[in-house]
């Protein structure tokens, strides 16, 4: 192999070594930004109330056997 064919062999290995690294850097950003919408969605819900005490609200259940 000449050297001619060796640099550009290592130049389109690096070529593709920079691309697979953008693309990576793209794909976290990505993710970041989904991971982020994903909490502001969970804050934004509106808040269960708790439930009251006080209530009979499911103390009886009729079971039949």
């Amino acid at each position: 192999m000449d050297v001619a064919a060796l640099g550009t062999s290592m130049s389109q290995y690096q070529t593709q070594t920079d691309h697979a690294v953008k693309v990576t850097s793209m794909v976290k950003d990505q993710i970041e930004q989904n991971g982020e919408m994903a909490l502001q969605l969970i804050q934004s819900a509106a808040p269960v109330a708790a439930p009251d005490p006080t209530s009979s609200l499911g103390q009886n259940i009729d079971i039949r056997v």
